[in-house]
């Protein structure tokens, strides 16, 4: 069986967590969460709670990480907790549409941001992104994932400059912080709450990208629950200083509702022409991300091949690169037509998101954190680097709240969600296909 190079130290491993998480939410998401808390405190505490949420995430998949220090990530957990066909169906899913789709809506994304809006253009600008990025990871995981830690390392610069030239130099004024607590004559309840860790748990979303790329991390057992861990608190200091500045810049009540806070907040610190100076960057971060996703995705599909379970061609590693070279083109290619389908126009990349990405990412990632308590007692004796700490109140909680985000999806956009359902269903058949052959070769 061919083998991958490990070659990814702690700070790579960080830096891809870090840049997985990192991209366009913690720009646009605190305009939303704005409107639905009425005041400062609620609305730090929601951030707060959901870097908890994130965290309870994060120490599961440490545990099953480093248990399981293989490339391939969740699809390696589910089949070790729950079967083959588990397996599969996440293998096929976040190859093919989760995390490819995840590139596509980057790529796209990156063209609003960057202010290209002619359909053509768009398309054009998307797919070559794609495919740049997807060379880089070709030729090696070193310099794709240096890729990553340089544009990553370069947004924590950008973000602490912000942070520190808008208190000593911006317009700010601590005053905007009022009310700090709710009024009592505020119209706010629990269910607005929840309901606001919805959207900051996606902004989240991206902390358990080292699992992925498990056999090509150095000391797996050490790294990937300190990568995974420390990604997680440093971006959600991140998060929370960011936050801290927009309600420094402006009140609560005039953030509500506005897509784009952080230019809302740099027009009001320093002049409006900042605010153009933020969509760039926020492109900028959405570059890092993508090519994260880029680095990770292969992965799966490649993992899958070496275990029989996906076309045998996909399991190759480059003799030269060590990569999975052919993994690495499929989930590239397929994001280049998923790119040309969502650069369409708003409501392909909105069916590109909503159909294809978010229903079917929350039902896995509970799924794999429920993982967790299966192979406690099925594999008690395999050997564990690290134990979830917190466990089972944690992974619990975690699995609850990604329940709820699934039942809000299903009220917001039932026919997205039974969509992106249904297109899980479709890779059945060719599980049994990929298995019939695998037991006749066998």
């Amino acid at each position: 069986m061919d083998e991958l190079k490990r070659a990814l130290g702690l700070f790579a491993c960080t830096m891809l967590v870090v840049g997985n998480m990192i991209g366009v939410g913690i720009f646009t998401t605190p305009g939303r969460i704005a409107a639905m808390l009425p005041s400062s405190g609620l609305v730090l505490l929601a951030w707060v709670l959901g870097a908890g949420l994130a965290i309870a995430g994060a120490l599961a998949y440490a545990e099953l990480g480093a248990m399981y220090p293989q490339a391939g990530g969740n699809y390696v957990f589910l089949r070790e907790a729950y079967g083959p066909f588990c397996g599969f169906l996440y293998g096929w899913t976040a190859a093919l549409m989760t995390q490819s789709g995840t590139v596509a809506v980057l790529a796209v994304g990156f063209t609003k941001y960057a202010g290209i809006t002619d359909p053509h253009w768009v398309q054009i600008t998307a797919v070559s992104l794609i495919l740049v990025f997807g060379a880089l990871n070709y030729v090696g995981v070193r310099v794709g994932a240096g890729i990553v830690s340089a544009i990553t390392a370069l947004k924590i610069v950008a973000i602490l400059g912000f942070a520190a030239t808008a208190l000593l130099f911006g317009h700010g004024h601590l005053s905007n912080a009022a009310p700090l607590i709710p009024s009592a004559s505020s119209s706010w309840h629990l269910t607005a709450f929840l309901s606001a860790l919805i959207p900051i748990m996606y902004t989240y979303s991206g902390w358990n990208a080292t699992v992925y790329v498990g056999s090509e991390v150095h000391r797996p057992e050490r790294t990937i629950p300190l990568s995974l861990i420390g990604g997680v608190l440093l971006t959600a200091c991140l998060y929370l200083l960011l936050n801290t500045i927009y309600i420094y810049a402006v009140p609560v009540s005039a953030m509500a509702g506005e897509i784009a806070a952080a230019k809302v907040a740099a027009g009001a610190l320093f002049e409006p022409r900042a605010a153009q100076g933020v969509t760039w960057f926020i492109a900028f971060s959405v570059l890092g991300c993508l090519n994260a996703t880029l680095l990770t995705a292969p992965r799966i599909p490649f993992a899958m091949a070496q275990e029989g379970e996906f076309l045998k061609i996909f399991g190759r590693v480059h003799p030269r690169f060590k990569t999975p070279s052919i993994a690495i083109a499929l989930v590239t290619l397929w994001a280049v037509v998923l790119a040309l389908w969502g650069g369409i126009d708003h409501k392909h990349f909105y069916r590109l998101l909503d159909d294809y990405v978010t229903v079917p990412s929350l039902l896995l990632n509970a799924l794999t954190v429920s993982a967790l308590f299966v192979l406690r007692r099925r594999a008690a004796d395999v050997a564990r680097p690290y134990r979830a700490w917190g466990y089972p109140v944690l992974p619990l909680l975690f699995i609850a709240m990604i329940l709820f985000m699934v039942a809000h999806e299903f009220h917001e956009d039932a026919h997205a969600a039974v969509a992106g359902l249904g297109m899980v269903v479709v890779s059945v058949p060719f599980y049994f296909m990929f298995r019939t052959k695998k037991e006749k070769t066998s």
